[in-house]
């Protein structure tokens, strides 16, 4: 996920949904994000911190990304004001709406520029028909292309999939948002070549009903270019696949990390990183030992 942030708030990067950015774990007592972002609401209002922000946006940030390095001023007030812009922006929806078209604008932008390539071959349509079969409604397929492994994607059974999409190859000059849709349409229309397809250990597909259920009510979102994983009004793509595995019964322990500059972000690798998902697939890639990023 490295390069969506990076462009959300300069020197990190994430990517919607590869390298490993500086991590956080975050605290083992992990509280309800809502609960929270109530208790640590800042002390900063909206007309203070909202200009710092549009600025950050519209000038300095794309400045310093044409530039390839953000400027040491803009470095420094965001390690001082970072923080409590996530926490203003987790509890008032007046500055993400504020601000949501300045970072909209930025993540198509970026996501319309092509990855670095590889000489890996995209999964095949004969590959793909042989996967089906071993997938289980509730699986999480973490995916990526040329380099780039950064996408999550919930799988709904019978083929088809919930995921949030920034933008597609016939769509770039706006979002697409929070999509149904069957793997085989998304594998051809955006040609994958690496993943990672894990599965909650102990637990049968009927139990991610409520996830299944949670995630398809989300279709026609838009794609959360803020990376605000507090709020259930957009979702970025690892963010929709951890809030519908927290409806289940028994949800796998995925967490957070913070990044940089206050952001908290839930990436493939938390995923990865869980004692409780286990690996179905992979292709052109190896998973890591778990609970390296957090304490369980």
């Amino acid at each position: 996920m490295k390069k969506i942030f990076a462009l959300a708030f300069t020197a990190l990067s994430l990517t919607a949904c590869s390298a490993t950015p500086s991590l956080l774990p975050v605290a083992s007592g992990f509280q309800p994000p809502a609960l929270r972002a109530a208790a640590a609401a800042p002390r900063q209002n909206l007309n203070e911190l909202l200009p710092l922000l549009k600025q950050i946006f519209k000038n300095e940030l794309a400045d310093g990304l044409q530039a390839g390095q953000p400027s040491p001023d803009i470095n420094q007030i965001l390690e001082q004001k970072g923080p409590e812009a996530f926490k203003l922006l987790a509890v008032d929806a007046s500055a993400r709406k504020a601000l949501y078209p300045y970072a909209d604008q930025m993540v198509i932008n970026e996501f319309n520029k092509p990855s670095p390539s590889d000489n890996v071959p995209p999964l095949s349509a004969q590959e793909l028909q042989a996967l089906l079969p071993r997938l289980q409604s509730g699986d999480v397929i973490l995916c990526g292309n040329d380099q780039s492994f950064v996408h999550g994607i919930l799988y709904l059974g019978r083929g088809e999939i919930v995921h949030s999409l920034a933008t597609q190859p016939d769509m770039h000059d706006r979002f697409r948002g929070v999509v149904k849709e069957s793997l085989a349409t998304y594998i051809a229309r955006s040609p994958r070549d690496t993943f990672v397809i894990l599965r909650a250990k102990g637990q049968s597909a009927a139990n991610f009903t409520p996830a299944l259920n949670f995630a398809i009510k989300q279709v026609g979102k838009q794609y959360d270019s803020l990376f605000l994983y507090q709020t259930d009004e957009r979702f970025y793509c690892t963010e929709l696949v951890w809030s519908a595995l927290r409806q289940i019964a028994r949800p796998p322990r995925v967490m957070p990390h913070l990044v940089k500059y206050g952001w908290e972000m839930v990436t493939v690798e938390d995923f990865m990183d869980s004692p409780d998902l286990e690996t179905v697939w992979t292709r052109n890639y190896t998973r890591p030992p778990v609970g390296r990023m957090h304490r369980y």
